[in-house]
């Protein structure tokens, strides 16, 4: 077996604690060496977990560690610009989760500091990397003709998030189209290969929108982004209409393509639930997720549950963070890059802006490229 490769973690909140470390410590080929977080009863309970090398509450530490050849940023997104800084002082790989700042200010800053700064950077758009994504884009390439129609479908339950994230998006106001339609811009970005030329948003601003995006080569896709739904139901679905065949991933759980020619058919994907695994279509899928719904506890409910507890699909958070490992050794580059992290960023603020002022707008990115 080839040496591990070691990696620590920097914010160990929910997310990580659910996908991030899990990922890590299934994967062979890495190697948990150091947690950094500012609780230090979640650092007591991760070091009883997975047994690491140390725990810190300094995140400098993690850097300045040997053992440690990635680090993975899993903090609230206004406070990864010093871990970028740490990061290029220390040459040490950074995985940063989406989205990569939470200002137009900090954004810019980061396309800066990381952009030539020969240290491996990527962002945690994990959605192209999950096999299902990995399957639809060759269909697509291979079938678009013509006018093209994308429907993208992301409606979670926001009443059973955690208190915090509750209290950042309805008290706060922080925008869900930064913390989260981000993922599906950038997914569509990489689809097409291209940016959008024009954005048109409507809804309710922070939470639950509807926004249509132009793209070159006569490509339009349509993004309904909420949250007033339920977690009974898949979160998530792509349709692809094009040249008279269309492409449908289904939660990530199955994909089909009709009248595509050669590339039409079905394929399902793995899931996991209590430890077991098997693969299930779309419909069987939504099934599975209403039996779990309908036994969440009222005290799940109000201490927020996502992570572990669900029929688990890939979404490529493993994929994505096992690319990263590759490339860091290849010395290849990387493909979910700043620029592209910055750029799924700017397209959330545009779209924001054009809720607020009610009209479309025009989209020019071509300054990312200089």
């Amino acid at each position: 077996m080839k040496r591990q490769m070691g990696v620590g973690f920097i914010g160990c909140g929910g997310h990580c604690c659910g996908s991030n470390i899990p990922c890590a410590a299934s994967n062979p080929k890495l190697k948990i060496v150091g947690f950094c977080d500012l609780r230090k009863e979640q650092l007591e309970k991760l070091k009883g977990m997975y047994n690491p090398k140390f725990v810190t509450t300094d995140m400098e530490r993690i850097f300045s560690e040997p053992d440690i050849e990635m680090v993975v940023c899993a903090t609230k997104p206004d406070v990864r610009l010093p871990i970028m800084e740490l990061a290029v002082k220390y040459k040490k790989p950074l995985f940063v989760e989406k989205p990569v700042a939470y200002t137009y200010k900090d954004t810019l800053k980061a396309i800066s500091l990381m952009k030539n700064s020969g240290v491996p950077f990527i962002v945690g758009f994990n959605r192209p990397y999950s096999p299902m994504m990995q399957a639809i884009r060759p269909i697509y390439e291979h079938h678009k003709k013509g006018n093209t129609l994308i429907n993208y479908r992301i409606v979670g339950e926001g009443h059973i998030w955690p208190q915090e994230h509750q209290h950042a998006v309805y008290v706060k106001k922080e925008s869900t189209v930064i913390h989260e339609t981000t993922h599906i811009f950038d997914l569509l970005n990489w689809l097409t290969r291209s940016a959008p030329v024009k954005i048109y948003m409507t809804g309710g601003g922070n939470v639950d929108n509807m926004i249509t995006l132009t793209y070159p080569d006569n490509t339009y896709a349509a993004i309904t982004a909420g949250d007033c739904g339920t977690v009974g139901y898949p979160k998530e679905r792509i349709d692809i209409n094009t040249n008279y065949g269309t492409i449908i991933g289904d939660m990530f759980a199955e994909m089909w393509a009709v009248r595509c020619g050669d590339d039409s058919g079905e394929k399902l994907f793995p899931y996991t639930w209590h430890g077991k695994k098997g693969k299930v279509n779309g419909r069987k899928y939504a099934e599975m997720l209403w039996k779990w719904r309908d036994g969440v506890t009222e005290k799940q409910r109000k201490t927020g549950h996502y992570f572990g507890q669900f029929p688990s699909v890939s979404k490529g958070h493993y994929e994505q963070q096992d690319y990263f490992r590759r490339q860091i050794l290849s010395g290849g580059p990387i493909e979910t890059d700043v620029t592209r992290g910055a750029l799924a960023n700017l397209i959330a603020w545009k779209a924001i802006e054009s809720w607020q002022n009610g009209k479309a707008l025009d989209l020019d990115f071509s300054f990312l490229k200089s």
